[in-house]
């Protein structure tokens, strides 16, 4: 016993010589040297993150991919990221080449990501004109309020009708005529050439979201004389149609002019819609409906307000999920290699100082994914699209660091992994495990949920949308997840697991259903001080009550399922499931069913917990104060004296062993933490 202290002691020795030895001045700061790598590989990689990343979906939009392809792609790379990340891990461990391994990741990672820019994006221009439709039982018409009928962008519909109308129509002119012999003249309007049925039309694609609370269901009919809803109804979520002849289907109604504080608004009837390839003669409600609708049309005969649309394609889907795909593979394994590295150099005695490195990692995503966000909106400002190709140079340039600082770092040549697959069957047996994992899946929903269309949702659902909005909704979320996982511990003590995870529960709620109601862009930035709950209180709250309800020797097993399922399984089919109900229900219905999911779930874990846990939360009590003591078991000769002390630097409680996945910042992807397994002398 004295002889393992003392070989202890040495150790310690060793490593607090070296430390000294690897520290460097710096006027009123030190440097350890043999550290500062591993600072520079978290900040400059997770900053790389924080600079693309979460703008994936946005460039995906812009070049033609719809909202169910997003949802598609984005739906299967966690799967991807989850089986790649052990096999990989498995193949370096044998061949014990992990820095290596990780130069090869990140430089196949930056150079399929830098692919994404040759994509093509197939685009039509198109002039851009917002307006509001109006539906109930009788009608429906063109409701279009302006101020000093002003030609800024987008074009009111009003707008669109004089510009068309000063193209269609010649100026007036003075005409001799010859009238009983008499010469005279008057001014005329000349129609060109053609028939008036012959002139050119301008055909416009119209989309509209409902802004009232509860939109009726939509029909179409195609018997002019019919003043109901009789014809094949329609959810309004997602309403498109088309209007081939915009001034020959709509006519202002002029006894409805009226004048509405500073605005003038106008109301149009309006005919000859096409739905998919019928041609319906009107749009009808169940009761009274109002629609934001974004219409665009054909240039030719106007072009003011030119916008490009991107087509949806579908070899551009194809081409664009191939290089995702490679470039998912190449990254998957990065951070998780980093970490295993990281611990590798820290060794046993300084693991603790893991998450001091790691902090690094998180102030370089939140600097990164504000900077690249104004960087891009002030190269933009001048076009009517955001730049994204800024972003992925500036990632190229942060991986290419990324890579020199793993280049300095001093590896051995004996780190291991663990498989997280080892005991997954053992877990199974655990229904109050199981059950708990279920909750953290459910959790991986909504986040896949957020990140995926959030901000799709706010550029397409919100009045005042402008491009630095993501940077600053993204600097809001890291700042109050930092603050509060660095209070966790604090929070958790004081009001328990379970009722964190109910606090989680409700600010899910709170955060979706918010979503749902939001107007002004800028509504959305106080909604997200609650990502410091949603991701910082509950993985910081799931880590720790998973290892105090994992039974001893499967706490392992448990936190590696606990982030698989999460950002693994739980994220996947979050992003596809609501791919699906953007174009099924529309957004805003997608975050109330998410609220309202969270709601209901937050009721059934509770009564859950009260009645069948409830033997099982007890037993959990007794087992976390035994383990405390555990923590304890360790002793060493004191000094002076022949008695033995308890050491707290070194246990075997399983509660502090290193989970085997833990979060990148805001989420973004889950990051395996591999244990360090040096043979210790």
């Amino acid at each position: 016993m004295f002889f393992v202290s003392d070989i202890n002691k040495i150790t310690e020795y060793r490593i607090k010589m070296s430390d000294q030895e690897d520290m460097v001045a710096l006027g009123r700061w030190t440097i350890n040297r043999r550290l500062l790598p591993i600072k520079l590989f978290y900040f400059f990689m997770i900053a790389a993150v924080g600079d693309l990343l979460p703008f994936i979906p946005l460039y995906m939009k812009q070049i033609g991919l719809s909202s169910t392809q997003t949802g598609i792609i984005y739906g299967i790379m966690p799967f991807v990221g989850f089986l790649v990340r052990p096999i990989i891990g498995a193949l370096l461990d044998k061949f014990q080449k992990h820095k290596l391994g990780l130069i090869l990741c990140i430089l196949f990672s930056g150079v399929f990501y830098m692919l994404m820019l040759v994509i093509p994006s197939d685009t039509t221009s198109y002039m851009s004109v917002e307006t509001k439709i109006s539906c109930n039982e009788y009608d429906s018409y063109i409701h279009d309020c302006f101020q000093n009928q002003s030609n800024e962008c987008p074009l009111g519909f009003e707008s669109l009708r004089l510009s068309l109308n000063k193209t269609h129509h010649s100026t007036i002119s003075n005409l001799s005529l010859s009238i009983h012999g008499e010469n005279s003249s008057a001014p005329y309007s000349v129609i060109p050439s053609e028939t008036i049925d012959s002139y050119p039309k301008t055909s416009c694609s119209v989309i509209c979201k409902p802004i009232t609370q509860f939109p009726g269901e939509v029909c179409f009919t195609d018997q002019p004389e019919l003043k109901q809803c009789l014809g094949e109804q329609t959810s309004p979520a997602n309403l498109e149609f088309m209007i081939y002849d915009i001034l020959g289907s709509t006519k202002e109604v002029i006894a409805d002019r009226q004048v509405v504080g500073n605005l003038e608004c106008l109301d149009f009837s309006m005919h000859n819609i096409t739905v998919g390839q019928r041609k319906y003669w009107n749009m009808f409600c169940d009761h009274e409906t109002e629609f934001n609708c974004h219409l665009k049309c054909d240039l030719g005969v106007s072009e003011q307000c030119v916008t490009k649309y991107a087509h949806v394609i579908r070899d551009k889907f194809i081409l664009f999920l191939v290089i995702y795909l490679f470039a998912n593979i190449a990254f998957a394994p990065v951070l998780s290699m980093g970490d295993a590295i990281a611990y590798d150099i820290l060794g046993d005695s300084q693991r603790g100082k893991w998450g001091k490195q790691r902090l690094f990692g998180t102030v370089g995503f939140m600097l990164f994914a504000l900077s690249s966000t104004f960087i891009m909106y002030e190269i933009s400002s001048s076009n009517k699209e955001i730049d994204f190709s800024v972003s992925f140079y500036i990632f190229g340039v942060l991986s290419a660091i990324a890579m020199m600082s793993v280049w300095m770092m001093s590896v051995s040549g004996n780190i291991s992994s663990k498989n997280i697959m080892v005991h997954i069957w053992s877990v199974m047996k655990h229904p109050q495990i199981v059950m708990f994992l279920c909750v953290i899946f459910f959790f991986g929903i909504y986040t896949g949920a957020i990140e995926t269309f959030l901000f799709w949702y706010l550029e397409e659902e919100t009045v005042g949308y402008f491009q630095v909005i993501p940077g600053l909704c993204l600097a809001i979320a890291c700042s109050t997840e930092t603050i509060l996982l660095f209070v966790s511990g604090t929070i958790i003590k004081r009001v328990g697991h379970l009722s964190c995870i109910y606090i989680v529960f409700l600010a899910y709620a709170i955060r979706m259903i918010s979503y749902s109601f939001l107007d002004s862009v800028f509504g959305v930035l106080p909604i997200e001080v609650l990502h410091g709950i949603t991701f910082g209180i509950m993985w910081a709250t799931s880590t720790s009550y998973a290892s105090i309800i994992s039974p001893p020797g499967i706490s392992g097993t448990v936190q590696g399922l606990l982030g698989g399922i999460h950002f693994g399984f739980g994220k996947g089919v979050g992003s596809l499931l609501t791919g699906w109900l953007y174009k099924e229900t529309g957004m805003r219905w997608a975050w109330r069913i998410y609220g309202i999911s969270s709601l209901v779930l937050l009721i059934v874990y509770f009564i859950v917990n009260k009645t069948v846990f409830k033997k099982s939360a007890t037993e959990m009590v007794e087992n976390q104060r035994e383990l405390d003591v555990a923590t304890h078991v360790h002793t060493e000769p004191s000094r002076g004296k022949g008695k033995y002390k308890k050491d707290k630097s070194v246990t075997t409680n399983h509660l502090n062993e290193q989970p085997e996945i833990e979060p990148l910042v805001n989420g973004t992807e889950e990051v395996p933490m591999a244990t360090d397994s040096r043979n210790k002398v």
